[in-house]
């Protein structure tokens, strides 16, 4: 099977942020590891069997170009908190030559997210389809406060493949002489409401996630807080709202 030019194109692209780089560019690179506790069985018993920890990496590296931005998500939801889920996002901005809005640089938007599963305890498995994402994106800063904002086309590699608008809005700000981080990012995208592509007919869906976070400095690189999920249509496909708190320590260097 061929792969996909989209796929091709973003691939290509993001390879980007692995070329060797000026000592100075990597100084500004943001890395944390995050251990958290999620509750989502207290509230959504009906879909989660258990609460389970989880651990997330995150890699933010400013280019001259661009910015390339790295999340990755395992699921300890096993027996004996194995791990039961692995999950990756990559995206890459690059600096949309002079074009501007309201003074500010327009960017390209690429990005690629998917991963794997297993249920029943390793009983059985599940990709969590690729999907590629290309658009425009737009960083400004509002009250200090530090804001990005993309529009995107998403292909989602189903059986049918399916085409999309995606949208996402984040804003993060530091307070207390930057002891206390408290951020949001929103994403909303439709989907086609039949993946294995059994019908000639289908129709679509819509799936939103809005993430919440409140992080407060104890030590050099240590941080306590609180990352809450509120979804509709993504861990499972139910119409409903649901809300998966989860509290932990970020450890940032």
């Amino acid at each position: 099977m061929r792969p996909h030019p989209l796929a091709i194109l973003t691939l290509a692209i993001l390879a980007l942020s692995i070329l060797p780089r000026p000592a100075s560019a990597a100084s500004q690179a943001d890395v944390s590891v995050d251990w958290l506790y999620d509750f989502r069985h207290v509230t959504d018993p009906q879909d989660n069997g258990n609460n389970f920890p989880v651990v997330e990496l995150k890699v933010f590296v400013p280019r001259s170009f661009g910015s390339f931005l790295m999340k990755g998500e395992i699921d300890l939801d096993g027996q004996n908190h194995n791990a039961s889920q692995m999950y990756t996002e990559l995206s890459q901005s690059i600096q949309l030559g002079k074009a501007t809005l309201w003074n500010k640089p327009l960017f390209v938007h690429l990005g690629y997210s998917g991963g794997l599963g297993l249920f029943g305890n390793g009983a059985g498995g599940f990709y969590i389809h690729n999907a590629y994402t290309v658009g425009l994106e737009y960083p400004f800063e509002v009250n200090q406060a530090f804001c990005n904002i993309y529009v995107a086309l998403r292909y989602t590699a189903l059986a049918k493949p399916s085409y999309d608008p995606m949208l996402s809005v984040y804003a993060g700000r530091y307070f207390f002489n930057y002891r206390l981080l408290i951020a949001n990012s929103l994403e909303g995208w439709t989907t086609s409401t039949d993946p294995f592509g059994a019908s000639s007919r289908s129709g679509k869906l819509v799936s939103w996630e809005l993430e919440s976070e409140a992080w407060y400095k104890i030590a050099k690189d240590f941080s306590v807080g609180t990352y809450v999920r509120t979804t509709r249509n993504v861990y499972a496909i139910s119409n409903r709202w649901v809300v998966y708190p989860s509290i932990g320590v970020r450890y940032a260097f």
